[in-house]
């Protein structure tokens, strides 16, 4: 993100303890999968920082516990990476790509699957560990949105219709930003849970929403030079620039009110939870579960957001250039 962009984000900014030590053992999974095989591809994982931003999503976890925060990160931004080509453009090549990780959601994977696929396969399992039918219910159905989103944007490429409102486009980027599923993490990694009926509260449900729409325009700011180098038009700055006629400049600003009208309501929304506790007929284990989803999990993905993408490589001119690179992910979403 540039740095001249200052958010102010109105959180406090935290980390786990136990960073400099999951920072050190973060290539141990992904080489273990066959994720990572070479040392190019170590080199540009290394500089992304994943296992920084599992430590600022999951600040109230060590040991085992940010380890499985780390290696979702790694696998999020490999898994990514898979659609920066032509596979990114290609709808039914996609879809065949996705259905075939999501499969993880329903069983076993054939031996035959992709090393992607399977590297998804291992943390479902690891976050499912302990976790109530409810909670994997919802986390699968936030998993299957996320897949179906790249399948909607790889259409959007293939007809080259970009959007060109940004209504439209957040309706599909929502997905594909995958917020949901990062929140879900927090919970297992954490070791506590969410009464699933209030998750479903207007309240919650707000919070969450207002968390995910403000990682993606971070998100979309920073990977804005990135993304235009490569001809990319789904972008949301790109899209104001296009629907309203604005400068770069303009959009970007509105995109920073934006963000702060957001954290505002968030704020607001906050204040709200003791009565959403006594609406419910919360008790206090269960109070102390919308406590610690409210500090450990939607504040940390919305501030940990920001203080990464002020800080990843992943960004960077070099990051993308990095030798080796595309070809060794396109091996990654091939079957065995």
């Amino acid at each position: 993100m540039p740095q001249d962009v200052d958010f102010r984000i109105p959180l406090p900014r935290r980390q786990s303890p136990d960073h400099r030590r999951a920072e050190a053992d973060q290539l141990a999974w992904p080489r273990s999968l066959g994720l990572i095989t070479t040392e190019a591809a170590a080199a540009r994982h290394l500089r992304g920082a994943y296992a920084d931003l599992a430590a600022r999503f999951y600040p109230h976890t060590t040991g085992t516990h940010l380890d499985l925060g780390v290696d979702l990160m790694s696998w999020f931004f490999l898994f990514d990476d898979l659609f920066d080509g032509p596979r990114g453009e290609d709808p039914e090549e996609t879809r065949r790509l996705t259905d075939a990780v999501a499969a993880a959601l329903d069983g076993p994977l054939p031996d035959t699957a992709p090393p992607i696929a399977h590297g998804f396969a291992d943390i479902w399992r690891r976050s499912c560990t302990g976790m109530s039918p409810s909670w994997r219910a919802r986390s699968a159905r936030h998993w299957r949105n996320y897949f179906t989103g790249y399948v909607d944007e790889a259409t959007s490429r293939f007809l080259d219709t970009p959007y060109d409102c940004a209504a439209q486009y957040l309706a599909v980027r929502r997905q594909t930003i995958g917020v949901q599923p990062t929140v879900d993490m927090a919970e297992s990694a954490g070791r506590f849970e969410v009464p699933q009926r209030v998750f479903d509260s207007a309240v919650l449900s707000a919070m969450l929403q207002i968390a995910v729409d403000v990682n993606l325009m971070f998100n979309d700011i920073a990977s804005l030079e990135k993304e235009e180098a490569r001809g990319e038009r789904n972008n949301l700055v790109l899209i104001l620039q296009r629907e309203h006629g604005w400068p770069r400049a303009r959009s970007i600003a509105h995109l920073r009110d934006e963000v702060h009208a957001r954290l505002s309501q968030y704020l607001l929304l906050e204040t709200c939870l003791p009565k959403v506790c006594d609406i419910y007929d919360l008790d206090a284990g269960e109070r102390e579960a919308v406590e610690r989803y409210r500090c450990d999990a939607v504040r940390t993905v919305i501030r940990g957001s920001y203080d990464w993408h002020r800080s990843s490589g992943r960004y960077d001119a070099e990051f993308a250039a990095a030798a080796g690179a595309q070809g060794y992910l396109e091996e990654l979403g091939s079957s065995r």
